[in-house]
C-alpha cells in the first residue's frame, strides 16, 4: 500500500499553528483531565486553544520556556532541515558518521495505547521499542541488579523513578540492540516508550545523551482519564503486572498530569524555537495523536507520523546519490544502491543537475518511492523515480526509472 508523505507544495507537518509566546502555550488535549461525559470539573482543551491546563501558574509557564530554552539540543547532531526539491527533510548523514542512535519518544497516561501502537511501529518500519517502564520492570525483578528494591517500590507507589536509574538501563539496551550483527536492517529508529515523564527527566536526557542520540521527535498519545482507567483494568486482568490496579492507575495518572504534561509543552516549545530559526521548519517533530478511536483509527495516524520521521533517512539516501553523481564518486554511488544497478554515463556522469517538484511515497515501512524532476543540462530534463529499499546497511536504492521531458 502506497502512502504519499509529502510533496514540494507542501508545508512542514505541524500539529499546532501560529507563533509561540513565552506566556501562552498551545497544547493539545488532555490525556488525563476529562472524562468522556465531560464530567470533571477542568475543561478539554483543544490544541488551538492558548492556555495551559492546571496547574496554571506564572512558574509553570516559566519552567516550560526555560526547559525548553535548555534543550535546543535534544536533536543532538543534526543539521537544521534543508530542501530536496521543494521538500524540507533533515540530513542524517551525520547520524552514521557519529554513531548516533535516532530516537523518538512514546508519551501518553496509562493505557493510552503506546505499547499497542509500538508493537505495530516495530512490525511495520523495523524500529526497536524500548519500554523505559518494561526496564524498569525487569530490572525490578533481577537479583543482580543493585538498585531493584528502589525501582519496584517506585513502580509500586506510582512515583517516577531517579533518571541515573532510568537511563542506565536504556543505555545499555540501546547499545546492546545496535551492536547486534545479523539484524537485518540497519540505521533503526529506537522508540523510547514512557520516557522522559518529567522534567528531571529532560535534564538527565540532555545531560548524559545528546552526544550519542538524536531525538526526532514524539508521538504522544491523548485519551481521556475514565477511558484510560477502564483499559488499565482490564489489561490487569492478564497483565500480571503489580502496578495495575485501580489505586496505582490513578496515582500515575495524576503524576503524568503533574508531571509529564508539562514535559510535552516543553518538547512543543523546543520545535517551534526550532522553526523560528529555520526558514524550512525544525529538526524536532511533536504529534499529537487522538488515542480514543480504534486500534486501526489510531494506527493510520501513528502511520502517518513515522512516514514523515523515515522520509528523513530516504531523502538523505536519495541526496547523497546524486552528490556522488554529480561528483564522480563511484564507490559512493555503488554503496547507496543494492549492486544490481550500473552507472548510465549518459545521465550518471559528473554533472551538475537542478532538482524540482519532488514527491516522496512511503509504501511499507522498509519501501519507499522518491520521484523528482532533475535537469541535468540546457537540453536535458528527465522525470527520475527511485525505489529505496531499507536493509542491513541501511537505505540502499534498487531501481530507477527515467521519463525524458520535452
Amino acid at each position: 500500500r502506497s502512502r504519499c508523505v509529502q510533496t514540494s507544495s507542501a508545508s512542514r507537518h505541524h500539529v499546532r499553528s501560529g507563533p509561540f509566546t513565552s506566556t501562552s502555550y498551545r497544547r493539545a488535549a488532555s490525556t488525563c483531565f476529562v472524562g468522556t461525559d465531560g464530567a470533571t470539573k477542568e475543561s478539554k482543551l483543544s490544541a488551538t486553544e492558548s492556555t495551559i491546563a492546571s496547574p496554571s501558574t506564572d512558574n509553570t509557564v516559566d519552567e516550560i520556556e526555560e526547559t525548553a530554552r535548555n534543550s535546543l539540543g535534544i536533536t543532538g547532531s543534526l543539521p537544521a532541515p534543508v530542501n530536496f526539491g521543494g521538500i524540507p527533510y533533515l540530513d542524517t548523514s551525520s547520524l552514521a558518521a557519529n554513531h548516533a542512535h535516532r530516537v523518538v519518544f512514546i508519551l501518553g497516561g496509562p493505557g493510552a495505547g503506546k505499547g499497542t501502537q509500538s508493537e505495530r511501529i516495530v512490525d511495520t518500519y523495523k524500529c526497536v521499542h524500548l519500554s523505559v517502564g518494561d526496564l524498569l520492570r525487569t530490572g525490578a525483578e533481577k537479583a543482580d541488579y543493585e538498585h531493584a528494591d528502589l525501582v519496584k517500590e517506585c513502580l509500586v507507589q506510582g512515583n517516577i523513578v531517579p533518571v541515573a536509574l532510568s537511563l542506565g538501563l536504556l543505555r545499555i539496551a540501546m547499545d546492546e540492540k545496535a551492536d547486534e550483527e545479523d539484524s537485518e536492517y540497519g540505521s533503526r529508529i529506537f522508540l523510547v516508550d514512557g520516557f522522559p515523564r518529567n522534567y528531571d527527566n529532560v535534564q538527565g536526557w540532555m545531560k548524559h545523551m545528546p552526544s550519542y542520540t538524536a531525538v526526532l521527535g514524539a508521538l504522544v498519545y491523548n485519551c481521556p482519564m475514565d477511558v484510560l482507567e477502564k483499559r488499565i483494568m482490564t489489561r490487569a486482568e492478564t497483565s500480571g503486572r503489580s502496578d495495575d490496579n485501580l489505586d496505582s492507575a490513578r496515582r500515575r495518572f495524576d503524576t503524568f498530569r503533574k508531571q509529564t504534561e508539562p514535559v510535552v509543552r516543553a518538547l512543543e516549545r523546543v520545535e517551534d524555537l526550532q522553526a523560528e530559526e529555520n526558514s524550512d521548519g525544525s529538526q524536532l517533530s511533536i504529534v499529537n495523536i487522538d488515542g480514543t478511536g480504534t486500534v486501526e483509527e489510531v494506527w493510520k495516524a501513528t502511520e502517518a507520523a513515522m512516514d514523515a520521521y523515515v522520509k528523513n533517512d530516504v531523502l538523505t539516501a536519495n541526496s547523497n546519490l546524486l552528490k556522488a553523481i554529480v561528483e564522480g564518486d563511484i564507490e559512493k554511488f555503488v554503496d547507496l544502491c543494492d549492486g544490481k544497478l550500473e552507472v548510465d554515463p549518459i545521465y550518471e556522469g559528473p554533472n551538475e543537475s537542478t532538482i524540482s517538484d519532488a514527491e516522496v511515497s512511503i509504501q511499507s515501512g522498509t519501501k519507499a518511492v522518491v520521484s523528482y524532476t532533475r535537469k541535468i543540462k540546457d537540453d536535458l530534463s528527465v522525470r527520475e523515480t527511485r525505489e529505496w529499499n531499507h536493509g542491513p546497511k541501511g537505505w540502499k536504492c534498487g531501481s530507477v526509472l527515467r521519463e525524458e521531458l520535452s
